[in-house]
């Protein structure tokens, strides 16, 4: 009685072992083309078709096989297969070479050919050909990647050729295409530096357009600010007998438009074009010209009102102008005269 309750015992410990386990077999994964996962449990597979219960689900999917990943679908098949079972492995790797999986048909007819000495030639023939098949399915991959010009990719993929598929024809070939794509590479780096070169000069040109622009409008300004001090001049001339207010901010005027050409003449002289440089020349002697005869005008109309120490300011700036010897002559004649009228005032103011 006590052997028949310790079988029982033992009966259902085994049964209760087998459960857990399969309570702790891992779940079923596919990786669909769309790029969706399904986890779940496969219920049955056939050659067109698979059925699933998908976790969370209640009923179960038909799933079409050409809906899923080769790679998935020989993991599923892996699973349920004798491992140690020559002829499954052998269908596994015809699978796999059917599908395209050629690395992975490789290694499975190796697997067989390890299990079965009888099926050791026939495996080594098949695994040459799918070493052969890998081979060209990666070269393929590195002439899309090349033509993708993805150069970096299909040069890790032609290396990997060249050094692990020496016994097929896609070893030279992928020789070749690396020394076409550093050729490629040169090419597309030497265009893009010739490009940034013509960048390059064409931002140079609209630079020096844009200064060249800029200069031709401070020499427009500068000679429109000359015209308006020649007029402004000629217009206190004009305006001295009959309105010295008018007279005085008519020449003031032209002070101010001649100092500016001064500093528009300043930027000129520093350019490199000798034309510029010229025309500045010849403009700062006009503008020269004209700033001492307003400040010639200046001080005369404010020495004849007898308001010296403004008539001497306006002289004495016309005399830090250059000047000609006309000028200098009639410059001076106002300050000797300003300087004999004073000395007379002094000395009057002291009975002399």
């Amino acid at each position: 009685m006590k052997q028949m309750i310790l079988a029982s015992l033992l009966t259902l410990g085994v049964a209760a072992t087998a459960s857990g386990q399969d309570a702790k077999k891992p779940d079923d994964v596919l990786q669909k083309k769309d790029g969706g996962m399904l986890v779940g449990r496969i219920l049955k597979i056939e050659p067109d078709t698979l059925e699933m219960l998908v976790n969370g689900e209640k009923e179960s999917r038909k799933l079409l096989v050409k809906d899923i990943e080769a790679y998935s679908l020989y993991r599923i098949r892996l699973d349920r297969i004798d491992k140690k079972n020559a002829a499954s492995r052998f269908e596994l790797a015809e699978y796999c070479m059917a599908n395209r999986l050629y690395g992975t048909a490789a290694t499975e007819y190796e697997e067989a050919a390890l299990l079965d000495k009888a099926l050791e030639e026939k495996c080594k023939k098949r695994r040459a050909e799918a070493h052969s098949e890998d081979g060209r399915a990666k070269f393929e991959d590195a002439k899309r990647l090349t033509l993708e010009k993805r150069w970096e990719q299909a040069i890790k993929v032609l290396h990997t050729l060249t050094e692990k598929y020496a016994d097929t024809p896609y070893a030279e070939d992928s020789k070749k295409m690396l020394v076409k794509i550093a050729e490629e590479i040169k090419k597309e780096n030497d265009d893009k530096k010739d490009q940034l070169a013509k960048k390059a000069a064409e931002k140079d040109k609209n630079q020096q357009q844009q200064k060249d622009d800029l200069d031709k409008q401070i020499l427009n300004k500068t000679i429109e600010l000359v015209e308006e001090a020649q007029k402004a001049l000629a217009d206190g001339l004009e305006a001295e007998a009959k309105n010295l207010s008018k007279a005085d901010r008519a020449w003031k005027a032209s002070e101010v438009a001649l100092t500016g050409a001064k500093r528009n003449i300043e930027h000129m002289l520093k350019q490199n074009d000798v034309d510029m440089i010229k025309k500045a020349k010849e403009l700062d002697r006009q503008v020269d010209d004209l700033l001492v005869k307003t400040y010639y005008r200046l001080g005369r109309m404010w020495a004849v009102e007898l308001s010296y120490p403004t008539a001497l300011e306006w002289l004495n700036k016309g005399l830090r102008i250059p000047h000609d010897a006309q000028m200098d002559h009639l410059l001076n004649e106002v300050l000797l005269t300003i300087s004999q009228l004073k000395m007379k005032e002094r000395a009057a103011a002291r009975g002399y």
